[in-house]
């Protein structure tokens, strides 16, 4: 049992260098079993094929990052129907959403994110730079489609609108670009930042540009 482990160990370490210095469709199962000093038997022990495992190296680090955004959308959700129910038809301000929602709290969501994201930079960035041709390879757009749609629900309820119906073809697009420049602010920060901490020092900026830019297109009338 102990050797199991410890094969299985050696076979993601060498998949891992494998996969990134080649990319997911040019990576080698014969060289990860070669650097791993194993047969391909071996391999297909542990994983049903190449894409079983990059899943395996990426598969539970992506899977906790849309916990911790699925949680705190769950929260900013609960907050937005409460402060409307107690409104009673007496109309909802914006600042009484912000409020709500916790705005003053995206930054410390923000730092969690970016945290987790440099823990498992390695996993990361195989997603973001080399999952070409892999199921994963669209990750960001599904990313993306999440962070709209909280988005939407959000603008809806600020703008106070009663429905999406009352979207304009500009509120869509907006609502579109600004969830797309949500993602490109984490995609930077992992991608040009050295660590966590530089990261963190530049993240202060990029959130008042995204939430100073949110309440400009809200009041925006």
């Amino acid at each position: 049992m102990e050797n199991e482990k410890e094969t299985k160990k050696k076979l993601l370490e060498c998949a891992m260098k494998e996969f990134s210095e080649k990319g997911y469709m040019k990576a080698s199962i014969r060289n990860i079993c070669k650097e791993a000093g194993v047969t391909t038997g071996a391999l297909y022990f542990f994983f049903k094929d190449k894409e079983d495992l990059f899943g395996n190296l990426v598969g539970g680090p992506l899977m906790k990052l849309e916990k911790l955004i699925d949680d705190h959308f769950s929260e900013e959700i609960v907050a937005t129907q409460k402060v409307t129910k107690e409104s009673s038809g007496k109309g909802v301000t914006v600042a009484d959403l912000a409020a709500a929602q916790g705005f003053e709290d995206d930054t410390e969501i923000a730092k969690v994110v970016v945290k987790y994201l440099f823990q498992e930079k390695e996993a990361f960035d195989l997603l973001l730079t080399k999952s070409q041709g892999s199921i994963y390879e669209t990750v960001v757009d599904k990313i993306v489609d999440k962070v709209e749609d909280h988005y939407t629900m959000m603008y809806v309820a600020m703008k106070g609108y009663k429905s999406k119906r009352e979207l304009t073809k500009e509120d869509k697009f907006i609502i579109h670009w600004m969830s797309h420049d949500q993602i490109d602010i984490f995609l930077h920060l992992v991608t040009h930042c050295k660590n966590v901490k530089e990261a963190e020092s530049q993240m202060s900026n990029m959130m008042a540009y995204m939430i100073g830019g949110w309440f400009g297109v809200i009041n925006n009338k």
